[in-house]
């Protein structure tokens, strides 16, 4: 094995003050300067960060996607690793990788730094100590050595803060008593418990999983009640608030036009809004609207940010000028604070944009910005947090792609609403054993310290449907249209992403057809 020589962070310390120095003492850096293929490569060993690396290489050639959940967190065990095609271009490139350091923090977390010959990019191949072994944490890219020395700076230090937040989450509660006992208690439908937070709360917000069929009967059953009017003033949604002359026009026509939804869900996302569900509430509640004197209408507020798809140019029109959450939160409060209706409001919304723990939001900043806190944890700043109320909803919880998918709570939560009869309940997290969990219902914060438990988050919990037999939601394919579908493909060629498949169904943007996309969404179902 080739020498290894350590360095003690040296050109990091160099005009920095006594106590950074000081922090800086806990890194380590191990200069490496060797290529995979000059190390032997031929089982999984785990005691050490290159060990780690080196088994990591070994998986990769092997080609064999099981040896995945061998080497990596207990936080990748929801993943489904595939397996690869390892022909000779791909062994080449692997064994070519060059490793450059080894950097670790306490002795407990790490990254091994790599690079490969003819690209700029740095690597950053994030491992700590799990269980006693040097696990693979996932991977980063820095553009070259200067910003990734400064991104490890930061990044290991809350690498390590978080760590214990494994084995917080991975301690799943052994005994369903407590949570059933509870259970046994609540009587109170969904509907009528969002019902009754509304009457004391000048606005509630609906954590959801977008594209959920139950989510949306629920909420049309809410808007359908004969008291909802005398309640509630006002539904904000989670849609291009830009488009709001449209809306405004959908519920001044006299009659039910939905060519005028359509076209707002096609600039929700660079490929459409195909969420059913949502287009039957919007018309039903149009509906809704048809029945009620002009005093007790509804009115609807588009709240989110979204970049202006149907007109943009070029790449530089399709960065976020502004921070999603910070957006929907000043239309929600200033609506609310400006508007001479006394009666409250409801604010639809993805469950990510919801919670109230202080940590930032995620896949929301403006470009190049860092990201605010939650749209949820500013509006309770801003209206009080007693006037606010959160609720979330039960669901099979992944990440923002649909991956990492692992149950509430290892499942406890399921087997507590299955012995209570799978009865659809709404509850106070507040005091409850659910609310005492911590919580692991949004993938990119369940490992975070700073997230805390479900009553950190959310202030309701709704049992809809039990998840192993819950309707599918059946696509909204009329938005897909022979127009729209050269709208995408300009788009795509606007922004240079015609070969992104993951945006565009499996396909490179101009083999697009709408009967390819139909299709491919219906195979999902």
């Amino acid at each position: 094995m080739v020498l290894r020589i350590v360095h003690i962070f040296a050109f990091l310390v160099v005009s920095l003050g006594a106590c950074f120095s000081q922090a800086l003492s806990d890194f380590k850096v191990e200069k490496i300067s060797s290529k995979v293929k000059e190390f032997q490569l031929d089982s999984i060993n785990l005691s050490s960060p290159l060990d780690y690396y080196l088994s990591r290489a070994w998986v990769r050639l092997s080609g064999k996607g099981k040896y995945w959940n061998t080497i990596s967190t207990s936080k990748f065990y929801g993943e489904n690793w595939s397996d690869e095609i390892v022909d000779d271009e791909f062994r080449t490139y692997v064994l070519n990788e060059q490793i450059d350091y080894i950097v670790t923090y306490r002795d407990s977390v790490g990254c091994i730094v790599t690079h490969t010959d003819g690209e700029d990019l740095v690597m950053l191949n994030n491992c700590w100590l799990e269980n006693g072994r040097w696990v693979n944490g996932g991977q980063g890219m820095a553009d070259d050595m200067n910003e990734a020395q400064d991104m490890l700076i930061e990044r290991l230090p809350m690498a390590l803060y978080n760590l214990p937040r494994i084995d917080v989450i991975n301690n799943v509660p052994g005994d369903v008593t407590p949570f059933v006992d509870f259970l046994s208690g609540v009587t109170t439908s969904p509907e009528t418990f969002v019902l009754d937070m509304l009457a004391s709360h000048k606005l509630v917000i609906n954590g959801e999983y977008h594209r959920r069929k139950v989510s949306w009967d629920m909420l049309k059953r809410l808007i359908d009640h004969p008291a909802f009017p005398d309640i509630v003033g006002c539904v904000f949604m989670e849609l291009p608030s830009h488009h709001q002359p449209l809306m405004d026009k959908f519920f001044d026509s006299e009659t039910l036009d939905t060519n005028i939804i359509i076209k707002i869900f096609q600039d929700e996302q660079l490929n459409g809004w195909w969420d059913r569900g949502e287009y039957e509430f919007i018309c039903k509640l149009w509906e809704v609207n048809r029945t009620l004197p002009e005093h007790k209408k509804l009115r609807v507020v588009l709240a989110d940010y979204q970049v202006p798809y149907s007109t943009i140019a070029n790449r530089d029109e399709a960065r976020e000028a502004e921070d999603r959450n910070s957006h929907m939160a000043d239309i929600v409060v200033n609506t609310i604070t400006q508007s001479e209706d006394s009666r409250n409001n409801l604010f639809l919304v993805g469950c990510a944009h919801a919670y109230k723990s202080n940590q930032s939001g995620f896949a929301s900043a403006a470009h190049g910005k860092d990201g605010a806190l939650t749209a949820g944890a500013q509006i309770a700043e801003r209206l009080g947090d007693n006037n606010v109320f959160t609720v979330f909803q039960h669901v099979l919880p992944g990440d923002n792609r649909g991956r990492n998918k692992s149950a509430i709570r290892g499942g406890v939560f399921d087997l507590a609403f299955e012995q209570n009869g799978n009865r659809p309940v709404g509850f106070k997290l507040a005091n409850s054993p659910f609310g005492n969990e911590p919580f692991d219902g949004i993938y990119e914060i369940k490992y975070n310290t700073a997230t805390g438990n479900y009553a950190d988050n959310f202030d309701g919990y709704l049992f809809l449907a039990p998840l192993e037999n819950e309707p599918k939601a059946i696509p909204l394919t009329e938005i897909f249209t022979d127009e729209f579908v050269a709208e995408m493909q300009r788009r795509a060629k606007a922004l240079g992403i015609e070969n992104l498949r993951s945006m565009w169904f499996g396909r490179s943007s101009t083999e697009l057809t709408k009967e390819y996309i139909i299709d491919a969404l219906m195979q999902e179902l």
